[in-house]
């Protein structure tokens, strides 16, 4: 196994795994990748959303159709800013401790141009702009033209390619890169052959439409179908949405400061629509702005109900966490048994023996789960995590 083991790191939502997922891990076994490790988010979202299936069934599906072994990116790295996800589920990629090389998705497929855009960032001073009121991606992009790089903030104008550059930016040259074009654009409804956005695919789902068939692998279709029989998907806020109003209610202004992503008084602004409005969309709409994008707020009603604070999000990943493999997967665990360079979880005995640090982390994974199954159609008793355990496929 030794010489011809070559492991790919991915970072991914799953959410759901449609063929566009499929044809990036295809992409990286052309590139010689004999093993693929997924770091993929938990129950939230990074738009700040819950997941529309549980996490278990996406990595599920992620395995069935090509992954070798699926890690979770801890909640508060998965709910969190552009640069706070990337620096979380590549730091979790550098803690295997075996990963040759880093792949994504992006729209402009240009390693080059990703890595100096990466560059510029380290050069230019964002904080002016973001102080004026711009929203993180546009303070970027200012910043880069005032310094003469318009070439570069174009790149930000581009969702994945703006992960990207987070991805580069947090690798600081630890991995090979493979950068695959995407062939659909983010958020975009309109297919492509048989490609179209996660987004449009969870639009399907939550509106009863089955159109979504065509966009997915069989595997990932006999999954969704399921689910729903199970009363798992399609998972939304809004089956919720009382019970994270009551939490909103209950909050004083002082205790949204502690939220991530709230700062410039903007706990007071939470504070005023959330007394004066019944619905979290009309939350949420009360208070957006050029500089609050309607992500970030979302981003901090979600961390308001999982109580994730400013705290949380200081600390880097505290374990590498499965929650699916198969058989490459068993190669991938035994090599990092000699390679990791943090604890890998993959029981409830494994959590018990974390240090006080890692388990204030992963108490907000399983907080996390536990209030998900309360965003799914049929509500889910506490303790998912520990009764549902890894998938072996």
């Amino acid at each position: 196994m030794e010489n011809d083991f070559s492991l790919t790191g991915i970072v991914a939502e799953y959410d759901p795994f449609h063929n566009g997922h499929r044809y990036l891990i295809e992409q990286a076994r052309k590139n010689g990748a004999s093993h693929i490790i997924a770091v993929m988010s938990g129950s939230f979202m990074q738009r700040g959303e819950c997941a529309i299936l549980p996490k278990h069934e996406r990595a599920e599906a992620a395995v069935r159709a090509g992954v070798d072994l699926v890690a979770e990116l801890p909640q508060v790295f998965a709910c969190a800013s552009a640069q706070r996800f990337a620096c979380g589920a590549v730091e979790t990629l550098k803690a295997c401790g075996c990963v040759d090389t880093l792949c994504f998705g992006s729209e402009c497929a240009d390693v080059h141009s990703l890595e100096n855009a990466a560059e510029a960032l380290e050069n230019v001073e964002i904080s002016k702009y973001t102080a004026m009121g711009y929203s993180y991606p546009r303070a970027i992009r200012s910043a880069l033209e005032e310094s003469g790089k318009n070439d570069l903030a174009e790149i930000f104008s581009s969702p994945n390619d703006t992960l990207a550059v987070e991805y580069l930016r947090a690798a600081n040259g630890a991995f090979n890169t493979l950068a695959v074009r995407r062939t659909v654009a983010h958020d975009d409804d309109a297919a492509n052959g048989g490609f179209i956005s996660a987004s449009a695919i969870r639009k399907m789902l939550l509106s009863g439409s089955e159109m979504y068939n065509q966009y997915i692998p069989e595997t990932t279709a006999d999954i969704i179908r399921r689910c729903r029989e199970k009363g798992l998907c399609p998972a939304s806020i809004k089956n919720n949405e009382r019970a994270i109003l009551a939490i909103l209610r209950s909050m004083s202004a002082d205790d949204f400061a502690r939220l991530p992503d709230v700062s410039e008084g903007l706990e007071n602004r939470i504070v005023r629509a959330v007394r004066e409005n019944n619905t979290i969309e009309d939350i949420l709409s009360d208070i957006k702005c050029k500089r609050y994008t309607y992500a970030r707020l979302s981003r901090i009603i979600s961390c308001a109900y999982l109580g994730i604070t400013k705290d949380d999000i200081e600390k880097k990943p505290q374990y590498i966490r499965v929650l699916a493999f198969n058989d490459k997967g068993t190669e991938i665990l035994k090599k990092m048994k000699k390679t990791a360079l943090l604890p890998v979880v993959m029981r409830s005995k494994d959590i018990a023996n974390l240090n006080t640090e890692a388990r204030r982390m992963i108490d907000i994974d399983l907080r996390a789960s536990d209030l998900f199954g309360l965003c799914t159609p049929e509500i889910r008793k506490c303790g998912i995590d520990h009764y549902v355990g890894v998938i072996r496929v």
